[in-house]
């Protein structure tokens, strides 16, 4: 990877002003925050078990993950103090897509959606697709295929227009460094994409890549990745 610089100098690289890159930057670090503690709460024995009680075999599927995730999430946004940053989110999973004529099952779900408004009106949606990676060939197959990150490149239209988007993995082998992996086989595109890491206002690291939308008609977008380590539950 490239020498760490901050996402608020990233995202003016990729064209924004100043002060969307501000409320993005402060946005992505609320969101990511919230994710890294309801992963940890999730991960604790007591509401590990509690999870797995609720799913059909003791090797989750990746929609049971989600909510697992998302329940908890939801649970520590609700408990923040009203006058906190947690408390302006909106955090929900499984949220239907938007721009397409399908319903019911057939109806496309992005798996996190993160909602913020800020003043004025303007209102930011941090869409968030999730895969659970288990082999090594999961990260092509599944993170970084056609129903991975291409459901914010590939699909038209897109799970979301934004201009910064996450892809989440599921990590329940430690057998090898999976950022590692992402990174290169992130060269399985038709052009060579490199990760970069970014550091949040929060003073966490998270890698990016910037990915060409040209072929759907949009701008490049930046996709933030985090891989939560299910490891020992798995």
């Amino acid at each position: 990877m490239t020498k760490e610089i901050s996402l608020h100098t990233w995202l003016i690289s990729q064209s924004l002003t100043p002060q969307q890159a501000d409320l993005w930057g402060d946005f992505i670090a609320d969101a990511f925050d919230l994710i890294d503690d309801g992963h940890a709460l999730h991960c604790t024995p007591n509401e590990w078990s509690s999870f797995l009680s609720g799913c059909n075999a003791t090797l989750p599927t990746e929609p049971e993950i989600t909510s697992g995730l998302g329940d908890r999430m939801i649970h520590l946004q609700a408990g923040a103090p009203i006058d906190s940053d947690r408390d302006r989110l909106q955090i929900g999973y499984e949220i239907p897509t938007g721009g397409d004529h399908s319903h019911g099952i057939r109806k496309s779900k992005a798996d996190f959606q993160f909602r913020r408004k800020f003043e004025a009106g303007y209102a930011a949606s941090f869409v968030i697709e999730a895969k659970p990676l288990r082999t090594p060939a999961d990260m092509n197959k599944r993170y970084l295929g056609r129903e991975g990150i291409g459901c914010f490149l590939e699909r038209n239209p897109p799970y979301s227009n934004d201009t910064v988007v996450g892809m989440m993995g599921y990590a329940f082998r430690n057998h090898l460094d999976w950022l590692q992996l992402l990174k290169s086989n992130l060269s399985s595109f038709s052009k060579k994409i490199d990760l970069v890491d970014v550091l949040l206002p929060s003073g966490r690291t998270c890698p990016v890549s910037n990915h060409d939308r040209s072929s759907i008609g949009l701008s490049n977008v930046t996709v933030c990745h985090t891989i939560l380590n299910y490891a020992s539950n798995g």
